[in-house]
C-alpha cells in the first residue's frame, strides 16, 4: 500500500508533546488575576462617557444654530454641521470678537472627527499590558472609514473632551455682535 514507513515512536513524540505541552510550563498567565480590570465595568463607564461627550456635543450644536438662528443666518434642514459652520465663518465681520468666532470655529472643526468615529464606531475596550502596568483604552474603529487607524481615547481624555465641548457651547452662547449702526436703526424705523 504506498506511502511512508514512519513508525509509531514518531506520532507518539508529536502526540505527546502536544499533550503536555501545557502541563510543562508552555502556558503562562500574563496578567494575575488580581490586577485584571473588570471588562464590562470599563465598557459602561465608556458607554457614559460617551454618552456625555454626545450629549454636550448635541448641546453645542444646538448653540451654533441658536447663534445663527440671532443673525438670520439661512440654514438648510440637512445641511451637515460643518457646512453651517462655514457659513457662519462667513458672516464674522458682523461678530464684535471675529477673532474669537474664529478659534471657536476651529476648535468645533477639530471636534468634529472625533465626533464622528464616536458616533459611527462601536465601543469596545482595548487593554495595554507591557509587563508591569495594565492600561486600559477605549477603542474606537469607525465602521464607514475602514482603512483608517482606530481611534484610542482613555477615559480622561473623553472626560476632557466633553468639558471641553460643554466650554465652547457656553462661549458660543455668550458670543457678541456688532452694536446695530444708528444709521441702520434709524433708516429701519422709518420704513
Amino acid at each position: 500500500m504506498g506511502g511512508g514507513s514512519i513508525g509509531v515512536k514518531p506520532i507518539k513524540r508529536k502526540f505527546s508533546a502536544a499533550r503536555y505541552g501545557v502541563q510543562m510550563g508552555c502556558e503562562t498567565t500574563i496578567v494575575k488575576q488580581g490586577n485584571l480590570p473588570d471588562l464590562k465595568a470599563l465598557r459602561q463607564q465608556g458607554q457614559l462617557l460617551r454618552g456625555e461627550f454626545l450629549d454636550a456635543f448635541a448641546r453645542l450644536e444646538g448653540e451654533v444654530l441658536a447663534y445663527a438662528a440671532r443673525i438670520d443666518l439661512k440654514l438648510a434642514a440637512g445641511m451637515p454641521f460643518s457646512q453651517k459652520l462655514a457659513r457662519l465663518a462667513k458672516e464674522r465681520d458682523r461678530f464684535r470678537h471675529p477673532g474669537k468666532l474664529d478659534d471657536r470655529i476651529e476648535a468645533i472643526r477639530c471636534l468634529l472627527a472625533i465626533r464622528a468615529d464616536v458616533v459611527h464606531a462601536p465601543l469596545a475596550v482595548a487593554v495595554e499590558y507591557d509587563g508591569q502596568d495594565i492600561r486600559c483604552w477605549l477603542h474606537f474603529r469607525n465602521a464607514a472609514q475602514p482603512g483608517v487607524a482606530p481611534r484610542i481615547l482613555s477615559a480622561d481624555e473623553l472626560t476632557a473632551l466633553a468639558r471641553r465641548t460643554s466650554t465652547l457651547a457656553a462661549q458660543f452662547s455668550q458670543q457678541q455682535l456688532k452694536a446695530a449702526t444708528p444709521a441702520a436703526s434709524a433708516s429701519a424705523s422709518a420704513a
